[in-house]
This record gives structure tokens, C-alpha cells and sequence, in this order.
């Protein structure tokens, strides 16, 4: 049975309105809708196509941000990245969308009261507003991470005895299974007779042994490991991934693949 679902993905992720509502107090969010692009050079302007139920009815936002001015929730460092990955504006953007798909997860009672959705996206909303989503986003991460625990826990114990545990006692730099996946990118999948080859970063590779595909919601290569479960089940394990896929438009979705196999290998591709 799996723990990890994409409700679950949905309720954790509900900390980026949270901290977007408790940031924007007494100073305001460089960033502009605009109705048109007159005097905007195009390098500046931001264009994110959603298909959001906007209150608007809008389906192509434009915006202006200014750059390296504003404060992410988890922080901003310029000089923390490699400067061709990431971005101000790039990250915000990130944020922004995601919060976009979270905001159509609130129940009907609320989003009923809110305004404008792109306006609570960045933080701004009517207090009542802000005290409700506050209170009932409290109450799904909280219940959120007890199932998080608990898969954790599952996950330990199935890993308990795989001929893994054995390889990463020769590579040190590597000290679980639960480090080897956490927010990983599959770069590569592929079949050679009974093993499935996973290659993970480009550098380390997960070998399943007798494996049969249990569910594939969409091909597993160059996406994120976002979430993962581990299970023994008689005398097989199950692995679970909630993989992460970011489109053109720096929309997230989560989809499934589940493996069923006999042993679990590490190898280290030099």
C-alpha cells in the first residue's frame, strides 16, 4: 500500500503559501502585472502561461520583476549558485507557479473569498482570508509530515540487509539510501535482461535484480526523485518514486513508478 500520494506532495508543499503569507509584511513585492508591454524591453518582461482558473479569466500573465531585490522564503544567496542554473528572477518564478497550483487545492469555502489568486500567489490577501488559509494549511502539513514519518520509518526498516547497505561501506561519501535519493535527478533507465539500471546525477547508478515494473505513469528518465518508499514485501521489496517534472512554463507535476525486484546493487560510475 503506498503511503506517499500526491495529496500528501500537495499538503507539504502548502509551507511555500504559508511563508508567502507571513513574508510580505510592511514592505511590498517588487513585481508588476501588466496590462500591456508599452516602454518594457522583452528581456524583462516575464510571460508564464497557466491553465489556472484564474479569478481574472486570464489565462497569459505578464509581469515585471525587479531583479535580486526581493527575499525567497527559503532565503537567496547570488553567489550560492552557479549563476547559469539559477537565477532571482528564474527562482521566483519557480515559486510563483507552484503556488499558482497549490492555491486550486484550498477548499471551496475559501478560495471562494479570494480576491485574486495571482495577488495571494506572491502573499497579498484580505486578513480573514490569510487567518483561514493559515489554519487550515497548519492543520494538512502537520498531518502531512506524521505520514512522512511514518513512510521514513517503513523505508529504514526495508533497507535493513540489501546488498546496498554493503556498497555504500566502500564509498564513504554515501551514507544511506535515504541520502543516495533524496531530491535526486534519474538522468538514465534502462533493461539489460533481468536488471533495471537507474542512473542517478550521471555519477551513481542503482542496479534492481529481477525487477518487474509495477506502475510507470510516464518514463522515469531526466526526471526528480521528490518523494521515495522502500518496502520488504515477503521475500521481494517494493520501491515507490513521486517523481517531479518542471515544463516549459515552470509548472510542476508528480507522477508515480513503482519496481518490484529481488536485491538492490550500488555501483559508482567513474
Amino acid at each position: 500500500m503506498k503511503i506517499l500520494t500526491k495529496e500528501l506532495r500537495n499538503n507539504i508543499d502548502f509551507q511555500e503559501i504559508q511563508c508567502a503569507l507571513n513574508s510580505v509584511e510592511k514592505r511590498t513585492m517588487p513585481i508588476f502585472f501588466l496590462n500591456g508591454d508599452e516602454g518594457i524591453e522583452n528581456s524583462d518582461m516575464r510571460i508564464v502561461r497557466t491553465q489556472f482558473n484564474m479569478s481574472d479569466k486570464e489565462n497569459e500573465l505578464k509581469f515585471l520583476i525587479m531583479p535580486a531585490t526581493f527575499t525567497f522564503f527559503m532565503g537567496y544567496d547570488e553567489n550560492a549558485f552557479e549563476k547559469e542554473m539559477h537565477s532571482p528572477e528564474n527562482d521566483f518564478l519557480s515559486q510563483y507557479v507552484n503556488r499558482l497550483r497549490l492555491i486550486q487545492y484550498l477548499p471551496e469555502e475559501i478560495l471562494s473569498k479570494v480576491k485574486d489568486k495571482r495577488l495571494l500567489a506572491i502573499g497579498y490577501a484580505d486578513q480573514k482570508v490569510k487567518n483561514a488559509i493559515q489554519s487550515y494549511t497548519k492543520i494538512k502539513i502537520n498531518d502531512a509530515y506524521k505520514i512522512l514519518e511514518r513512510s521514513l520509518k517503513s523505508s529504514l526498516k526495508a533497507s535493513v540487509g540489501l546488498t546496498i547497505k554493503n556498497q555504500f561501506e566502500k564509498h564513504s561519501y554515501i551514507y544511506s539510501i535515504e541520502e543516495l535519493f533524496d531530491e535526486t535527478y534519474i538522468t538514465n533507465v534502462c533493461k539489460k535482461g533481468n536488471d533495471l539500471y537507474i542512473e542517478l546525477d550521471g555519477e551513481n547508478t542503482i542496479v534492481l535484480s529481477e525487477v518487474e515494473t509495477l506502475e510507470e505513469e510516464i518514463d522515469p528518465q531526466n526526471t526528480e526523485i521528490s518523494l521515495f518508499e522502500l518496502y520488504k514485501v515477503k521475500q521481494d521489496y517494493e520501491l515507490h518514486f513521486l517523481l517531479k517534472v518542471i515544463d516549459d512554463n515552470l509548472a510542476e507535476s508528480f507522477h508515480y513508478v513503482t519496481y518490484k525486484f529481488k536485491d538492490m546493487y550500488f555501483h559508482y560510475m567513474k
